[in-house]
């Protein structure tokens, strides 16, 4: 009779699976599941500073400006002081253009209309400021200053900012949204419903993960 021997070590390797395709599989599990998010993030980026891939059928009722310009170029000033995205801390912001006295029909609307989407904002209201910009010394009244209250009264030097936003002229009556970074990305043509603010406004706050 044949002798039949058996190699406990032969048998117990053929028993045990081969691991090495599922380790490999798990790397790729995981270089996918951070990979998928760095990707959006960048894609994310290149839309919003270049305007790249933006699809025609834009639901925002603003003008994007691409690329978006730096509130920091556009030498701002609060009183003596420089104003800048530091003074934001961290929040967003709407830049209104008016006169010195804003006494213009122009002016006073944009006020109105930014200052209504500003509070129909509700629990976000404080994640938003606002701020006023004229091209020369302020001469308001204290009444029409306290209709605006938790405002930045600013001057602007005219040329470096019509320069900054490629403007031919003075943009009494628009408004702009800047993000908390500084950037100046989004803006309104004179007399635009100041609910067109609003939905815009709300649609970014809900998908921002800053200010």
């Amino acid at each position: 009779m044949q002798e039949v021997t058996y190699n406990h070590k032969e048998a117990s390797n053929k028993s045990k699976p081969d691991n090495s395709s599922g380790r490999a599989k798990g790397r790729w599990q995981m270089l996918l599941i951070f990979a998928i998010p760095a990707f959006a993030i960048c894609l994310s980026y290149l839309m919003y500073f270049t305007g790249a891939l933006v699809p025609e059928g834009k639901t925002n009722k603003g003008q994007l400006i691409l690329p978006p310009r730096s509130l920091s170029q556009l030498n701002l000033t609060q009183g003596s002081q420089l104003f800048s995205e530091a003074n934001l801390d961290g929040r967003w912001a709407i830049l209104v253009f008016g006169s010195k006295d804003c006494l213009s029909e122009s002016c006073q609307e944009a006020m109105y209309q930014t200052r209504q989407a500003h509070i129909a904002l509700g629990k976000e209201t404080d994640r938003v400021v606002r701020a006023f910009i004229a091209d020369e010394e302020l001469a308001l009244t204290n009444s029409f200053q306290q209709e605006h209250p938790d405002i930045f009264w600013l001057k602007a030097n005219k040329a470096s900012l019509l320069k900054e936003l490629d403007l031919r002229e003075w943009p009494t009556g628009r408004y702009f949204i800047v993000d908390p970074l500084g950037n100046v990305m989004m803006g309104y043509e004179p007399a635009q419903y100041g609910g067109d603010l609003l939905q815009d406004l709300k649609r970014l706050l809900k998908a921002s993960k800053i200010g």
